[in-house]
């Protein structure tokens, strides 16, 4: 089986959407081992060969997509939130571009593992043509699915969970440290409108150790390490900037550095993913949907990202370990398996 990744956003900074990745190819090594895999990416090759050596990575060009999709046997589009929109068309357009190849050389299109943020960005110009040529579609909660079954009723759409999840069950992250609070902040380009609020209740915790953890490496705007960057001076020396990213190093090894803490204040869907395999407190600042289903999935507390004072003390109080998330590594699991039943499936 040959199989075209059309989702090219790996290795780009965010660790999250490698482990996304990396628990679709741990569980394609027992499902179908000897899988051939190739992705385009726009971004420098040689750290994700190193990393994941057994995908062919291609150069972003239109040339080797065409080519790369004219060989394989299927279209799969892993992980992440691919319809969103709110800050440009730029990877609608992709997809869009990858459909009308897929199109033109007769190839199936699926997606695993996919999110959607709100129903309103399913009706974006071209959208409902793209998710209606899809074969089949798994999303990673029950919320996408049923947006998607709105917009694409006679696509076969089933709930399922993030693929990051087989990753944290064969490599579990490092364990939550007793005394530390780790605190991921991620905006999206914008500012946190909450931030003091936030900050001052959490200075207000009985806690040996503040790690601010980027689990995007890139100094995006609205992103953990420029957010850290623009604290005043007092509140920076307080928090220890964590960034576990190295480029093109094993996974394994940069999970290692990972600072899971007792507590965890997240903006992050995979940070707070890892915090429920690693037993943390969890807290959810929910900045869109994505994180409010998560929320909801884990049974931790949602707060607000404009929330005061008064109302993250009691998110804080309210947070609690999850139950290790072993029924979303089962539903992964049978996502992938369904998904490589139906492309080696005669006929296809």
């Amino acid at each position: 089986m040959r199989l075209h990744l059309g989702h090219h956003f790996y290795g780009a900074g965010n660790l999250g959407d490698d482990f996304m990745l990396a628990g679709f190819l741990a569980a394609l090594r027992r499902l179908a081992p000897g899988t051939q895999l190739t992705c385009a990416v726009p971004f420098n090759r040689a750290p994700l060969t190193a990393r994941f050596p057994e995908i062919e990575w291609l150069p972003y060009s239109a040339e080797a997509r065409r080519a790369a999709i004219a060989d394989c046997d299927a279209w799969v589009g892993l992980g992440g939130s691919p319809f969103q929109s709110a800050q440009s068309r730029w990877f609608i357009d992709h997809l869009i571009e990858d459909a009308a190849c897929c199109a033109a050389a007769g190839k199936p299109m699926d997606y695993l593992g996919v999110g959607v943020q709100t129903a309103a960005e399913l009706r974006a110009p071209g959208l409902a043509a793209l998710v209606g040529q899809a074969r089949r579609i798994w999303t990673r909660d029950a919320a996408a699915a049923e947006r998607l079954a709105a917009a694409a009723p006679t696509v076969p759409i089933r709930a399922a969970a993030d693929l990051a999840h087989l990753w944290f069950r064969e490599t579990p992250p490092p364990a939550a440290v007793p005394g530390r609070v780790t605190l991921v902040a991620n905006f999206d380009f914008g500012p946190w409108p909450g931030r003091d609020a936030c900050l001052a209740a959490i200075a207000a915790l009985p806690a040996g150790e503040r790690c601010w953890l980027a689990q995007e490496s890139r100094p995006l705007p609205g992103a953990e390490i420029a957010l850290h960057g623009a604290l005043p001076e007092a509140e920076r020396r307080r928090w220890q900037l964590a960034s576990p990213e190295q480029a093109g190093a094993p996974l394994a090894q940069v999970q290692s550095r990972w600072p899971s803490g007792e507590r965890l204040v997240t903006a992050r869907f995979h940070a707070a993913l890892a915090g429920a395999w690693a037993g943390s407190r969890i807290t959810v600042l929910a900045t869109n949907e994505k994180l409010r289903a998560v929320a909801r999935d884990l049974g931790v507390p949602a707060l607000a990202p404009d929330a005061d004072r008064a109302a993250v003390e009691r998110a804080l109080t309210d947070a609690v370990v999850p139950a290790k998330p072993l029924a979303a590594a089962d539903a992964a699991w049978a996502a992938c398996a369904e998904f490589v039943r139906s492309a080696v499936a005669p006929g296809r």
